[in-house]
């Protein structure tokens, strides 16, 4: 099969599928650049998680109460999401910033598509309000590949520096993660999050050599492994770091010999977030009704204090004028992973 491109329409937000033979990507290019498709044709099988709540829009579809600091997860139904210029809820220097930033909400603009019988990409960007700066995306499916490439390049168009988190939020779901799965990657270390709900997994706060790490009864667990659902509900967050430049993860099913690869700049990306929600959150925002693996590359951890870290110079740091660019690259696979890097 040739490679393809179309675009389409959900809830009233544009959107475009990228597909070849083995892939078929989809990106709403009308609310945040999401990707909320990553199918692997041969298996049929989309990795990506999808609560029941569905894609829906901002501008039409919106509670009685308008908050910015909980709006990111109004409208999260899963999919792989770009997070820029934080992850706190907070108001920085007069900006009062809602969740994960605001990127991920509001339209991209197209400014350029190609397609060929030997690959498809689409080019977008935007613009926050609060913060200047601009953030541009290309996304590439060659023919004959299950991998999409993903460029990014941010700037800050402002006349003076600003501290910011840059972070790719990809959850996994059903049925993927069905009958359990496996987690590989090269990071050296596995810190847990202090702050989460008593339903947790591991002891918190603490700083294991990956990928043992203990858990709530004081036995050690093999934080590779996630079990096959039904069989444990909790939830949890941790940090795996002490990456290099070539950083990678693979999360697979065993069961249905298929799984996802993710390789990115460790020295730019320097934290992966590995968040577990396993039907354990039974109050807002997932009410029992998610069950995912998120595997998120992010510029630093999250805090609940983000004035000090900043002061702790822990978040990026872009100068006035400043670009960063980097390329990040997803392949389905059967059998094994093998990261290879330009």
């Amino acid at each position: 099969m040739s490679c393809t491109l179309t675009h389409t329409t959900i809830a009233g937000m544009q959107a475009f599928y990228l597909e070849n033979n083995l892939l078929k990507v989809g990106v709403l290019a009308g609310r945040g650049c999401d990707i909320f498709e990553f199918k692997y044709k041969p298996k049929e099988i989309d990795f990506l998680l999808h609560l029941s709540k569905g894609i829906r829009n901002p501008q039409t579809d919106f509670s009685q109460v308008r908050n910015t600091a909980t709006q990111f997860e109004d409208y999260y139904y899963g999919g792989w999401q770009v997070c820029l210029p934080n992850s706190p809820a907070f108001t920085y220097r007069g900006a009062a910033l809602g969740q994960h930033g605001e990127v991920a909400l509001i339209p991209w603009q197209v400014t350029d598509t190609t397609c060929s019988d030997e690959a498809v990409s689409i080019k977008l960007y935007t613009e926050p309000i609060r913060v200047p700066i601009r953030i541009e995306r290309e996304m590439t499916i060659r023919k004959d590949t299950s991998e999409l490439e993903i460029k990014e390049r941010i700037t800050n168009r402002g006349g003076t520096s600003l501290d910011i988190m840059w972070g790719q939020h990809i959850a996994f779901g059903l049925p993927f993660l069905e009958e359990g799965v496996s987690i590989e990657t090269n990071a050296l270390t596995l810190k847990t999050e202090p702050l989460m709900p008593d339903h947790h997994r591991f002891q918190r706060n603490l700083v294991y050599e990956w990928p043992q790490a203990k858990n709530k009864k004081g036995s050690v667990d093999d934080a590779r492994f996630v079990p096959p659902k039904g069989k444990e509900q909790y939830s949890d967050l941790c940090y795996l770091e002490g990456y290099g430049k070539n950083a990678f993860y693979s999360i697979k099913n065993k069961v249905r010999n298929v799984g996802f690869g993710l390789m990115w700049n460790g020295e730019l990306f320097k934290t992966l977030w590995m968040w577990h929600e396993l039907n354990a959150t039974k109050d807002f925002p997932w009410w029992g009704n998610c069950y995912t693996v998120a595997l998120e590359p992010w510029t630093s951890p999250w805090t609940n204090d983000p004035l000090e870290a900043i002061n702790r110079k822990e978040w990026l740091i872009l100068e006035a004028g400043q670009k960063i660019e980097t390329t990040l690259r997803a392949k389905a696979f059967e059998d094994n992973f093998n990261p290879i890097w330009l």
